[in-house]
């Protein structure tokens, strides 16, 4: 079941709340690019790891370029 059958209305009320905060609505295929681009800048100065202190893998795996669209 969707978002949609619970609130028809959230793409408007997403919008409307958006407005009010002066945001400005993003395409998710760009907000990807970004977490991307945000991710692969931690490595090598920074690592998460867990309690254990184990590390973590790469964010994306192992591509090196966006896989639908490539690089904008």
């Amino acid at each position: 079941m969707s978002r949609d059958n619970y609130n028809p209305d959230i793409d408007i009320e997403a919008a409307q709340g958006a407005a009010a905060l002066s945001l400005r609505t993003v395409p998710v295929a760009d907000l990807v690019i970004r977490l991307y681009a945000a991710a692969s800048q931690t490595e090598p100065d920074y690592v998460v790891t867990d309690d254990d202190g184990q590390e973590f893998g790469p964010l994306f795996g192992e591509h090196v370029e966006p896989r639908h669209g490539g690089w904008r």
